[in-house]
Formats: structure tokens, C-alpha cells, sequence
């Protein structure tokens, strides 16, 4: 499907209409819709875990789902398959671990067993040696008991260095006579006099100046450097014994890798489920049985119908039943057959990412690809060229295809564009494609082998007078418009309705006139 097709059909609209709350989400979303390539297995399977998904939050709908999958951050199984390991990829792994248990413990209660949950407590208890089951992570003391009492030691120099600092500060403060004294304070250039008592004192020292101010620090005394001395080569040892302790730690996680990544993958498959069930909840679809037939009730064209009623227009959904390996739609332009035609587009994809369909039941195949005639012209082909250049590259594509016509050969002379559009249609009866065509010919409806159907069209009741106001006129032709399909085997052909149309929006009489009645 390109990008083309898909603004086409309307489909990158209610690709917009699944919500996702989260960067991780957001890429799990991107994945899923253009890269992924499902089998027709898959697809059953996945159906199945989202129609579980959709009866669980139609019953039971709150925000607990949302609460817990939205916090996890993304993170790459690759990224733990070898070491080393920076700390910030550790505490990344710890986050997520830490997350993931939770949404595991809760999807396990509520009976979703079917989705490859891994136990990651091991792995979370290998990053949390303290025990705080929290998300946050440090090489802590715990790892070992040589860090263990190089800490403790370090601790115990930096609180002595901290009171022997403080002394050095009394002693300064009574010398120099100033009771607030700090550490390190910042002088103004103007300050003079107070300026030279400290460059004469030994207990502060010039750190740094511009050319407003001057920046003076604590000195350190023999003790104090001492101190400092003694915590650089206890720092030096901790960073040897925190670098023994992260290879061993690292040589641990990656043996929970594999694990890992069933985890990940088994995260997105769920919280991509729990997204199209929410898709599925707010817009009303429906989980589609995989059927050779084609029959949705209540099928909606989701962008139409948005657009319609946020002009406040009524929106009418429809019944589609065909049966037919070709199937031959009728009726008036604006009666609604392209629409017919992009919505079952809509579904054949959908069906193909196995996401619910905007319909209150459905029964439909699985297609592996779909053609619509909608070509542009270009440089070098007409229309009606660009048509059958990709209609004949479509037949070339391998396996079943769902053939939307919309008016095939149009673009060309009416009598040869008739027979044209006649052996195209006879001959996708006898190959593995479906087809659904609309047609204004008159010889494509003859053909025994498809079934035809017919916009119902205006109700023969209805009288409507053009207004000058031309959105009243298009609001009015669609409150008229019956949308719903006439199966012609069964039924009378149906008064035709486009100079009803024409006078609706707006065709002067005088000119409606001169048509010929037909008799």
C-alpha cells in the first residue's frame, strides 16, 4: 500500500484515531502499521487476543490498563546481548523491569494468560541487592563487601574533611572578624578594604574574577589536604572494585536476555492490543470473522462519517451483502458508490493489521492486496492509460486481490470503454479476485456471472426545490439520499435519480426541459 492509497481511502485518518500516549507507544504504533507483515494465521491469532481485550474493557473499563502500560520506556533486548554495559543502559533495564512485573502481575489476574509473560523477578533481584523495589538504580554497596567497606570508609573521611573544614572556617571568621563567613562568596571589585584583608589572610585564596567581581575560596590546611588525599585514592579503589563488580553484573544480565526480549516482544504485542481495543470501544467496531463471504452490517466509513457530523450532518451506515465473485454497483453520482468502494478498502486493510472494523458485525476474507482504479495522469499516459497500466500490473501480483472499480474506462470513449470495462469484469469472475465495480454501462449488468445491486437512491416522496444556498441543497440531497443497496435479482429496478440530483442542486428548468421523457 503506498502513501498515496492509503490518503486515498482515508486510511492514514483512522490510523490517527488509535491513541498512543507515550514515545514507545508512538514507535510500537509506527512498527506495527508499516512494517509488520502478518499471516493470515497470525491475523486470526491476533483478532483473538483483541476481541479478548474488547470484551474485557467493555465489561470492566477503567484507566488501570493505561496507568500501567504507559510508563514503560523503550529499551532493545539487543542492547543486553553482550557486554559492556554503560549504567544509565542498567538503570534503563531496571526501570523497565521493574514496570513490566507490575503489568504482568495485573494482566495475570485478570486472566490474560494467553500472551509469553516471563518471570523477570530474578533479573529485577539481581539490579536491586538492597532490596527497595524501587525503579531507581546504583552500583550499590551491597554488590560486594570490599565496596561495601570502602564506602563506609569514604564516608567516614568525608565527615571528618567536612569537620575539619569547619574549623579551618571558625578560625578564619574570629581572625578576620566577620561572623558570616561561607566557604566560597563572591566580592565586588569596589569592596577594597575588605578585598585586601583577605588576600593578606592564609585561610582564603583567589578562585576566580571578572571584571566586576573577584571569587575567593576556602583554603585547606595541612590536615585537610591530607584528607583529601586519602579520599582520592579511596575514590580510585572504589571505581577498580565498582569495574570488577559491573563486568560480573553485566556477564548476569546478559544470561536473562532471551528472556528479555520475549518480554519486550510480548509487551508490545499486548499494549498494541489494549490500543486497538480501546480504538475499538470508542468508535464502536467489531471483531470481523474471516469468512469467504463479504457481509457487514452497520459498516461505516469512519473520516466520512467524523466529517459529517462535525457539521452536524447525519451520517447513514450500511448493510453490504455480496455474495458474488463480481459484484456490479448502480446508481446515481453522489449516491454513495465510491464511498462503498473506499470503505471496503478500508476493511480489506484492516483486516490485513488485523484491527477491528467500523461496523456492528462483519464477515470478510482476507485479501493480499487491493486494487482501486484510481489513477492520475502523468507525463506520459493519459487517465485512462495510467487505469490499465496498473490494473494489468495488478493482475500480475500473486495470491487473491480485491478489485474496487470505480467506473473502469471512463476515461475513454463510452462505446469501446463499455466493452472494455465488460471483458475486465467477465474475466476477474474467473479468477481468484473478487471484484466490487460501479458502472454507468449498461453491458457489464448484463452479465450472468456477477451480481447486481443498486443505490436505492431519492425517495420517490421526496420534492425539493434548489435553494441559492448550496450547502442547504447538498444537506437536503443527503437527508433524501437513501444510501442501502437493492439486490436487482430480487427487486424492481429502482426510478433512476440523476436529473433529480441535477434539479436538487441547482439545474435550471429551462434546460431540464429539453431532455427527451423516457417512455
Amino acid at each position: 500500500m503506498t502513501k498515496q492509497e492509503s490518503q486515498l481511502w482515508g486510511l492514514e485518518r483512522i490510523f490517527a484515531l488509535i491513541e498512543v500516549n507515550s514515545d514507545f507507544l508512538a514507535a510500537i504504533k509506527r512498527y506495527k502499521l508499516g512494517r509488520e507483515r502478518l499471516s493470515d494465521e497470525e491475523i486470526i491469532a491476533a483478532y483473538r487476543r483483541r476481541s479478548k481485550f474488547h470484551s474485557h474493557l467493555s465489561s470492566e473499563r477503567h484507566s488501570r490498563w493505561q496507568q500501567l502500560i504507559s510508563p514503560i520506556a523503550e529499551i532493545r533486548a539487543s542492547s543486553y546481548a553482550q557486554a559492556p554495559l554503560a549504567l544509565h543502559e542498567i538503570f534503563e533495564l531496571k526501570q523497565f523491569t521493574w514496570h513490566y512485573l507490575e503489568l504482568r502481575e495485573y494482566a495475570l489476574q485478570s486472566g490474560f494468560d494467553h500472551y509469553d509473560l516471563p518471570d523477570l523477578t530474578e533479573l529485577f533481584q539481581l539490579l536491586d541487592p538492597e532490596g527497595n523495589k524501587l525503579p531507581s538504580f546504583r552500583l550499590s554497596p551491597a554488590y560486594s563487601n570490599e565496596l561495601s567497606r570502602f564506602d563506609a570508609a569514604r564516608r567516614a573521611l568525608s565527615q571528618k574533611l567536612k569537620h575539619v573544614r569547619h574549623e579551618i572556617l571558625e578560625v578564619a571568621r574570629k581572625e578576620l572578624g566577620i561572623s558570616d563567613l561561607k566557604e566560597e562568596f563572591v566580592l565586588a571589585r569596589h569592596e577594597k578594604e575588605l578585598i585586601l584583608k583577605l588576600n593578606l589572610s592564609p585561610h582564603f585564596v583567589l578562585h576566580r574574577e571578572s571584571i566586576a567581581n573577584l571569587s575567593y575560596i576556602l583554603a585547606d590546611n595541612e590536615e585537610s589536604n591530607r584528607l583529601k588525599l586519602e579520599l582520592a585514592q579511596l575514590n580510585k579503589a572504589i571505581a577498580n572494585e565498582e569495574e570488577k563488580i559491573l563486568a560480573l553484573l553485566c556477564a548476569e544480565i546478559i544470561r536473562h536476555q532471551r528472556r528479555l526480549k520475549i518480554a519486550i516482544d510480548s509487551f508490545k504485542d499486548l499494549a498494541w492490543d489494549h490500543a486497538l481495543a480501546e480504538f475499538a470501544e470508542i468508535h464502536r467496531c467489531c471483531i470481523p470473522q474471516i469468512s469467504d463471504e463479504i457481509r457487514l452490517t452497520k459498516l461505516r466509513n469512519l473520516p466520512l462519517q467524523l466529517a459529517l457530523e462535525s457539521e452536524n450532518r447525519d451520517y447513514q451506515s450500511l448493510d453490504l451483502c455480496l455474495d458474488g465473485k463480481a459484484n456490479l454497483i448502480i446508481g446515481p453520482n453522489m449516491g454513495g458508490k465510491t464511498s462503498i468502494l473506499k470503505s471496503l478498502a478500508q476493511c480489506a486493510i484492516l483486516i490485513k493489521h488485523a484491527i477491528p472494523l467500523p461496523a456492528d458485525d462483519a464477515r470478510m476474507p482476507i485479501f493480499d492486496f487491493v486494487f482501486y482504479n484510481h489513477a492520475s495522469e502523468n507525463d506520459s499516459l493519459s487517465s485512462f492509460g495510467a487505469e490499465v497500466v496498473a490494473f494489468c500490473a495488478a493482475l500480475r501480483k500473486p495470491g487473491k486481490g480485491l478489485f474496487l472499480l470505480d467506473e473502469f474506462a471512463k476515461g475513454t470513449n463510452p462505446r469501446e470503454g463499455e466493452a472494455l470495462a465488460t471483458a475486465v469484469i467477465a474475466h476477474l469472475v474467473s479468477s481468484p479476485h473478487r471484484t466490487v465495480a460501479t458502472t454507468h454501462f449498461s453491458a457489464p449488468t448484463r452479465l450472468k456471472q456477477a451480481a447486481k445491486y443498486k443505490i436505492k437512491g431519492i425517495d420517490a416522496s421526496f420534492a425539493q426545490k434548489a435553494g441559492e444556498d448550496l450547502g442547504a441543497n447538498l444537506k437536503a440531497l443527503a437527508q433524501a439520499m437513501d444510501y442501502s443497496l437493492i439486490n436487482l435479482d430480487e427487486s424492481r429496478d429502482p426510478p433512476l435519480d440523476a436529473l433529480r440530483i441535477a434539479r436538487i442542486l441547482g439545474m435550471p428548468e429551462e434546460i431540464l426541459k429539453l431532455i427527451p421523457k423516457e417512455d
